[in-house]
């Protein structure tokens, strides 16, 4: 076996990612709760992850001699903290089973005669019996494919941010909510969860969901589209309720210096600003009125988003060969004899905590074990 490497170095991904320490995958053990993070994929995993999942990601990698740790979040990394424990851990698997690695030899074109490949590459062609593409979102391979004939659903971004300037936030970035849910204005598009006020708008995992699993509609919306948030994920009842008991065990506080519900206090003072409550304002003093913008502030608050960010330094997109073109019992095209794909290079994506890399781990797990040779 040999791999076709286009770059001088290997597994560079692996090494930028997670910051330099490789969020290697997850400790979602169940299949059925896995797929849950994958906005694309979700069904076509299902049965491939009940034969390669987090948990045996996790002991292939402990086998190989690497130590792992699962934090707080699931997430899961190297002991080191340093991704080259994981890309050492692969190259010396691969030198251990004879593995070739040709560097400098960059895909640009795959011909088919008969029962052999032509791999076109920047250093002269090469025949194989069998073809594995595991190239990433690589659009120079999506356009090789497609003149292959293998459908692609062209690639847009997933995990971003939102640009967008409100009254209620402006200058206080890094305030945030842990419970809020976020929902695009005439899209059936919602997710819940934390979310974080940037410099320049709104980012936290609700809004890296929204962004993942409503990747192609935002698209469509050139990024520029009303959001209505909802910072405490409550009804307006409670929310009333939480008010009306304060008004009756507090009176005399000042609204402004007393917040509920564990609500920032600078963002409440803001609440209060624009609600129309004074500083020496109390409890007993606010009116219906008062409580009515208050609500429609922490509940129903409408933003423009006017533009996206990569989230930190990830580059996710959505798109890639179709996949109704492949067979996920070995990840196999329906349509092109020992021609397998994994990784990046298909459609399928996840939002962040190491479900992407999994997904490449899972095919290449499905494809090493029943390539047809």
């Amino acid at each position: 076996m040999v791999i076709l490497e286009g770059s001088n170095k290997a597994l560079s991904k692996v090494l930028i990612s997670g910051g330099g320490r490789c969020n290697v995958t997850n400790a979602i053990w169940e299949p059925e709760k896995l797929v849950k993070h994958y906005p694309r994929g979700e069904h076509q995993l299902l049965e491939p992850f009940k034969s390669f999942n987090c948990r045996d990601t996790q002991n292939w990698f402990e086998k190989e001699g690497v130590r792992l740790k699962t934090e707080s979040d699931g997430r899961v990394f190297p002991i080191s903290d340093d991704s080259r424990s994981i890309a050492n851990a692969l190259v010396f698997k691969a030198d251990k089973l004879n593995i070739e690695v040709k560097f400098g030899y960059r895909a640009t074109g795959f011909i088919q005669k008969s029962s052999l490949w032509t791999i076109q590459t920047s250093s002269g062609d090469m025949a194989t019996d069998v073809l594995i593409i595991a190239s990433g979102g690589s659009p120079a391979i999506w356009k090789s494919l497609v003149l292959m004939g293998l459908t692609i659903v062209p690639p847009v971004p997933s995990l971003f941010t939102f640009h967008c300037k409100q009254e209620l936030f402006a200058d206080l970035p890094g305030v945030s909510f842990p419970n809020a849910t976020v929902k695009v204005g005439g899209k059936p598009i919602q997710q819940s969860g934390p979310i974080l006020i940037t410099h320049e708008g709104l980012s936290g995992p609700a809004i890296l969901k929204l962004s993942a699993w409503g990747a192609r509609e935002l698209h469509g919306l050139n990024y520029n589209f009303p959001i209505t948030i909802n910072w405490l994920g409550i009804s307006e009842k409670e929310l009333i309720t939480a008010i009306k008991l304060e008004q009756e065990t507090n009176p005399k506080k000042h609204v402004i210096n007393k917040p509920i519900l564990d609500i920032p206090k600078r963002f409440w003072q803001r609440c209060c600003e624009l609600s129309g409550i004074t500083s020496n304002r109390n409890y007993a003093e606010i009116g219906k009125k008062q409580i009515r913008k208050f609500t429609d502030l922490l509940l129903k608050l409408n933003v423009q988003v006017t533009g996206k960010s990569t989230n930190k330094d990830e580059f996710v997109t959505s798109g890639g060969v179709d996949l109704s073109e492949i067979d996920f019992t070995d990840f196999s095209a329906k349509r092109f004899p020992n021609l397998y794909l994994a990784g990046e290079v298909l459609d399928i994506d996840a939002v962040t905590g190491g479900f992407n890399f999994q997904a490449a781990w899972t095919g290449g797990f499905m494809i090493g074990t029943n390539i047809k040779t």
